[in-house]
């Protein structure tokens, strides 16, 4: 146990790295199924567009008779167009790939700032100076 901290402070610090480590890791991993989900939408619209737009270029203007001619394929193709467009938009715009960059970093610190805690290898001081300058660093990552 550090020297300069009752134990029942050290423990209350050690409880709310814990907690702060909790809440930066479900942060990640919101942003990280969010980031693939967006990720997926766009690829397949993607995909699909360019095949369906091949498909009627190579089919002429009627792609299936009496279920799907150009018209149809068009409509599609531009509703597929459109949600790739706004769910690319909306993961730039989130800007995402940022959020998972700090959120894995915040996670590491404090991460490494527990086993310091609990392996005791550094003063109190010095854990609770890192630990409030990696609150005010994410402070994003660490709130709910």
């Amino acid at each position: 146990m550090p020297k300069n901290i009752p134990e029942s402070d050290f423990e209350t610090l050690l409880k709310r790295i814990r907690v702060s480590l909790s809440d930066a890791d479900s942060y990640t991993r919101r942003n990280q199924r969010l980031n693939s989900i967006l990720g997926l939408v766009t690829i397949v619209g993607s995909a699909l567009t360019a095949f369906l737009t091949a498909l009627t270029a190579a089919q002429g203007p009627t792609v299936i008779p009496g279920v799907l001619d150009w018209q149809v394929t068009c409509f599609i193709g531009a509703v597929l167009s459109f949600v790739t467009t706004i769910c690319s938009g909306v993961s730039q715009q989130m800007n995402i790939s940022q959020r998972l960059i700090l959120g894995s970093q915040c996670v590491g610190r404090l991460r490494a700032l527990e086993l310091v805690a609990t392996t005791q290898t550094r003063g109190s001081e010095e854990i609770t100076n890192e630990y409030a300058e990696i609150l005010r660093t994410y402070a994003e990552t660490v709130s709910k």
